[in-house]
């Protein structure tokens, strides 16, 4: 591959320097990938101003299939928060699996009428394959929080349509894990009346610490490694120097450089739910 590069700033004003070399080592999930998917890749972070180190922007590549850009959904939220004729949004999940769904309206000051989609539960629900069983079960974070994670899919959707440019023809993570709430119209409404310590149980469907058993059991360390190698498959974190990358920001402060393959195994507990919450941002 000859050597391709580029330079820009973000939206920050920050310097950004990117170079073919670093999409294929650091930054693709394969890499196979092409020239012209790499040239494609640098060009689009550009045009976007996003930086791939920082997850703003994802390349994702299989041997046999076109490389595909994933931006993160964080980043559309952000965008389209920053936009002067954003004006809230309001998302509503109704029903039970598998007839779950959820609809997310996003305002405009500048349209009379705003962008209003739904999703069904059963379109957007992400899968993985049981290991013991051979059959496709939902992932751990579709399993506990079914309609936090729906209502996300339906609002990033929405965003993506009612600003279209936000991202220009990128994809959207709509799976990442990242707090919606904050600018929700409805359900800042709701917590104005819900007692804090039944947040969790009453908005997402999930029990809080005192409850009892169930998120007790999420904290086993079987359970947290399982976890932890469920989004490691998820993400293409396949190679050892893929984990030190990980490792290495997860825990900054700790000597990766010789690692091996069963690095997890070894690992204490606490150790473990903190590249799980580095995963998760």
């Amino acid at each position: 591959m000859k050597e391709l590069a580029v330079a820009y700033s973000d939206e920050k004003g920050q310097e950004i320097k990117l170079t073919g070399q670093d999409i294929v080592e650091y930054i693709s999930t394969d890499s196979s990938v092409t020239e012209k998917e790499v040239f494609a890749f640098l060009n689009m972070c550009k045009y976007l101003k996003l930086n791939p180190f920082l997850k703003e922007i994802y390349l994702i590549k299989y041997k046999d299939s076109p490389a595909t850009f994933v931006i993160s959904y964080q980043t559309l939220l952000k965008r389209a928060e920053e936009n002067k004729n954003f004006d809230g949004y309001e998302t509503e999940v109704n029903g039970e699996i598998p007839n779950m769904t959820a609809t997310a309206t996003v305002y405009r000051k500048d349209r009379s009428y705003p962008v209003k989609i739904t999703v069904n539960y059963s379109e957007a629900v992400k899968t993985v394959m049981d290991r013991q069983t051979g059959e496709l079960r939902p992932t751990n974070m579709w399993k506990n929080m079914p309609g936090w994670m729906l209502r996300k899919v339906a609002l990033a959707r929405a965003l993506k349509e009612a600003f279209p440019s936000a991202v220009g023809n990128a994809q959207v993570a709509e799976g990442e894990p990242v707090d919606i709430d904050s600018g929700d119209k409805r359900i800042t409404k709701e917590m104005a009346g819900i007692d804090a310590s039944k947040v969790n149980k009453d908005l997402y469907g999930i029990p809080d610490e005192e409850t009892g058993t169930e998120v007790k059991a999420e904290t086993r360390p079987e359970e947290t490694k399982d976890r932890l190698y469920e989004i490691l498959k998820e993400e293409k974190i396949d190679t050892i120097a893929k984990v030190k990358e990980l490792l290495k920001g997860a825990l900054p402060d700790e000597n990766w450089s010789n690692i091996k393959k069963d690095v997890f195994e070894k690992m204490d507990p606490l150790k473990l739910s903190k590249v799980l919450e580095y995963l998760a941002k």
